[in-house]
């Protein structure tokens, strides 16, 4: 597994720069530029929120202050997209920044760590500040957040450690005690604000009812959009979305298409309690039943034609 490169996985939107556009977290974002100004940033950083809050987005805008100031323009939280390091940063080139996502990382054997040690403790180029992105470090192996605890317990002078914390399992009490946390956290109205926004400069098909998803605004723009590309409809056939959503996991192996498979089913068992076509007990045992046998195939690898017929057997037949 190479490890070394600045591999940053942007979402779908990318080539749209959505991911890259701010909304509604400016307040953080000053926060940590004023930490930056007055040399109190952290060494090691994390930042914790539901998936899809825009704790990456807010990442990136810190570094494209950090290290390209000229271009970035404070006011408008916008950036010249013709720059040297906007380029090199989209291409994951840019030497100075090393990202590292927890997808990658689920098997990681501890040597990749010790490796990854070497490469930080060389010196960053010009000797400026570097910074190890560990994106999605919930998902971070016990190994690896183990080989990492030694690693971040003495970083060097000009190392910077941001752990991005999707709060999807507990992290090591070691490792939250060495960071400064700030929880990024969005109430509803600025959860809605921030996807009316989104839908407006972009001009999204709807697909999805912004209002009552209850998604944060990066897995509704990210789930709306899958959904227009694969002609998925809330209100088609359960099983049949079930059946794409699989497929796409099954291809690319990104755990966004386990979230959107969480949310289609609570959708479907929702609409059901509302249709009133069942009782609340039978609704909750067969959502129970659902979810048990989707994680059984996840975990397991199981049949996906196995999984269907079982779940139909159940939710159609009896």
């Amino acid at each position: 597994m190479q490890i070394f490169k600045n591999k940053m996985t942007f979402p779908t939107y990318f080539e749209t720069k959505n991911s890259l556009n701010l909304f509604g977290l400016y307040d953080n974002l000053n926060f940590l530029i004023n930490l930056y100004k007055e040399k109190k940033l952290p060494q090691i950083l994390m930042l914790s929120g539901k998936k899809g809050c825009g704790k990456s987005t807010l990442i990136n805008h810190l570094m494209f202050f950090i290290f390209d100031q000229q271009n970035y323009n404070l006011d408008t939280y916008e950036f010249n997209s013709s720059s040297i390091f906007y380029n090199h940063f989209k291409d994951n080139i840019y030497p100075n920044i090393i990202y590292l996502s927890g997808c990658e990382f689920k098997n990681t054997k501890i040597e990749d760590i010790r490796n990854l040690k070497t490469k930080i403790f060389q010196t960053s180029i010009l000797n400026n500040l570097r910074f190890i992105i560990l994106d999605d470090v919930d998902l971070f192996n016990n190994n690896s957040l183990n080989a990492l605890l030694k690693i971040i317990e003495e970083p060097t002078k000009n190392n910077h450690f941001i752990l991005i914390n999707n709060q999807s399992r507990s992290l090591i009490e070691t490792i939250k005690s060495r960071c400064l946390d700030i929880k990024v956290i969005l109430n509803e109205k600025k959860r809605q604000d921030i996807i009316l926004s989104l839908i407006k400069k972009f001009k999204i098909n709807l697909i999805i009812d912004p209002e009552f998803s209850q998604l944060t605004p990066g897995h509704f723009i990210k789930f709306n959009h899958v959904y227009n590309d694969n002609n998925i409809s809330p209100n088609d056939d359960f099983l049949k979305n079930l059946s794409i959503l699989l497929n796409l996991y099954k291809k690319d192996k990104d755990i966004m298409f386990i979230d959107m498979i969480s949310y289609l089913t609570d959708n479907y068992f929702n609409t059901l309690k509302k249709k009133n076509l069942f009782t609340n007990e039978r609704i909750i045992e067969y959502k129970r039943f659902v979810l048990e046998n989707i994680n059984k195939f996840f975990h397991y690898n199981l049949n996906q034609n196995a999984l269907l017929n079982t779940i139909n057997n159940k939710i159609n037949n009896e």
